[in-house]
């Protein structure tokens, strides 16, 4: 059968793949696809570049009207000489064999029409590689747990998630949210957990330090910067410093000198600095603990380290160096552990904070 897209323009073989991901993800979600305004399209495709022109949009429009991959209204001609306003979607042929292509929900499962189109959502996504028998034993999990409510809530999402799902403590935050109140279970209702945080305190601290990785915070230890800095090590994601200030009676403080301090009181400390890599998550965690913390700042242990990545020194953002699942930021490509810092530039500006203009250009490059 013969391929209608081999000889589209290259504009056009862009704009229908552009169409085609928008209509799938419209689908996906609600279970029909969308459609569009032609002068809207027009408009988007001249603005992000893909046209150099409106009127070559409207010549796009045209060359895949006229290549039946999207259809008009009865009667309705679009082109650069007529630009109607028409509402336009993709030909039938084109939905029929994006929709062809979506994983299927296994019907063993049995499940229920909120939860069968839940799940057909994640199978696009963290469920894509998941055996028909590990599936089938999500399900059963998470019917016994929904089953188990309200007296599974006095457990924490961890240890409910390893007794009934599969013996994995972190399934159940992993899946998504939808999913997983498709079955009646809201995350929110666990109790909280116990988080214990390593700090190091001097008896009399200047400010308090947050520093992402325990080997930095070793060796910050190690260089004497906790005879006049409170230390605390917030173990980037892994610990969720963000959450747990959310619950702060709860937080356990260990480590030398802690034990007379809570982390209420080290919060109330002046000068509150947070130091991690220099990458796009860090970045983000430190954004994610300033919404608790306003008065949160950058640390000008991150100086050096920025000079270091505007003269192209760091490493890539790849699987190597284990940060391959960092999500996008702009043209941001590089980064920096905290751990190269030198240990003169520890001493030297440990407790200080970066200038505001630095700070919030480099905010500025995660983007929106």
């Amino acid at each position: 059968m013969h391929d209608p897209t081999l000889n589209l323009s290259e504009p056009a073989k862009q704009a229908l793949e552009r169409l085609e991901a928008q209509w799938r993800r419209t689908y996906v979600r609600h279970g029909q696809g969308k459609r569009w305004q032609a002068i809207s399209l027009a408009k988007a495709w001249q603005k992000s570049g893909l046209c150099t022109s409106e009127l070559q949009a409207w010549q796009v429009l045209e060359e895949l009207g006229e290549a039946r991959l999207l259809s008009f209204p009865a009667g309705v001609r679009v082109s650069p000489h007529y630009r109607v306003n028409a509402r336009l979607g993709l030909s039938d042929g084109r939905c029929e064999r994006i929709v062809a292509a979506l994983p299927v929900v296994d019907a063993m499962l049995a499940l229920s029409p909120e939860r069968k189109m839940a799940w057909g959502r994640a199978l696009e996504g963290t469920l894509g590689d998941w055996s028909r028998n590990d599936q089938q034993q999500l399900v059963a999990g998470l019917e016994q747990l929904s089953a188990a409510l309200p007296a599974a809530y006095e457990l924490t999402r961890f240890v409910a998630s390893a007794r009934y799902l599969l013996g994995s403590s972190k399934l159940l935050e992993a899946l998504p949210s939808e999913l997983v109140r498709a079955f009646g279970i809201e995350l929110n209702c666990f109790a909280p957990a116990e988080t214990w945080l390593l700090a190091s305190v001097p008896a009399r601290p200047e400010g308090l330090l947050l520093i992402e990785n325990p080997q930095s915070f070793t060796h910050a230890s190690r260089m004497g910067i906790d005879r006049r800095l409170a230390l605390v090590c917030s173990y980037g994601y892994g610990l969720s410093l963000g959450e747990a200030l959310g619950g702060i009676d709860r937080v356990q403080l260990v480590g030398h000198g802690a034990e007379q301090w809570t982390l209420t009181t080290l919060l109330r400390l002046p000068n509150l600095t947070y130091w991690g890599d220099l990458d796009p998550e860090g970045l983000r965690i430190y954004q994610r603990l300033q919404q608790r913390l306003p008065d949160l700042r950058l640390s000008a242990l991150l100086e050096p380290m920025i000079e270091a990545l505007g003269e192209h020194r760091g490493h890539p953002l790849d699987a190597l160096t284990g940060k391959g699942g960092q999500r996008e930021a702009g043209d941001w490509r590089r980064g920096l552990d905290q751990e190269w810092l030198s240990d003169d530039c520890l001493t030297a500006l440990a407790g200080k904070a970066l200038v505001p203009e630095q700070q919030a250009h480099l905010l500025a490059c995660l983007g929106p």
